[in-house]
């Protein structure tokens, strides 16, 4: 993304008032939030710049719960959050990947366990727990995601 002000240069984050892309050198803080020259400058009143689109918050507890949940219910629908926070590419990478991941983990298991007749299955129960550890970073990455938005940092999607 780059700066409303120069177009040139990189942004740094978002202003939380009024969702414009700053620059470092265009980028104020106030209250630990970023917010753009013109936001800085004029009286908090609830109103915003004009011309431009307040910026979206994002609800941490809410990406978390859609994280927490859709993996819950299905085991499958990890990205759920991270989708809400606008990062698509992400989400589905995290939804698809976990599929393949966990699809090849159990055929592999019933495979190990038919041609060990059982007794594998016992010391491979444990690679069962791998996509666990996938849900548990799609979890703390949506919460953590939907934080920085609301600082006003700038939060890229997957390869971009």
């Amino acid at each position: 993304m780059k700066c409303y002000i120069h177009p040139e240069a990189d942004s740094t984050g978002t202003c939380v008032r009024c969702g414009r892309p700053v620059c470092s050198e265009c980028a104020a803080s106030i209250d630990g939030n970023i917010v753009c020259r013109q936001c800085s400058q004029a009286p908090v009143t609830g109103t915003i710049a004009y011309g431009t689109a307040p910026a979206t918050k994002k609800d941490p507890v809410v990406a978390l719960l859609l994280s927490l949940i859709g993996g819950l219910v299905s085991g499958l629908l990890i990205g759920l959050g991270q989708i809400y926070n606008g990062q698509v590419k992400k989400g589905l990478i995290l939804i698809f990947g976990n599929l393949i991941l966990g699809g090849v983990l159990v055929a592999g298991y019933v495979l190990i366990s038919i041609f060990t007749l059982g007794v594998g299955a016992f010391c491979c129960l444990p690679i069962l727990f791998i996509p666990l550890i996938s849900w548990i970073y799609a979890v703390y990455d949506a919460y953590t995601t939907a934080e920085r938005i609301n600082r006003g940092e700038v939060v890229e999607d997957w390869f971009e």
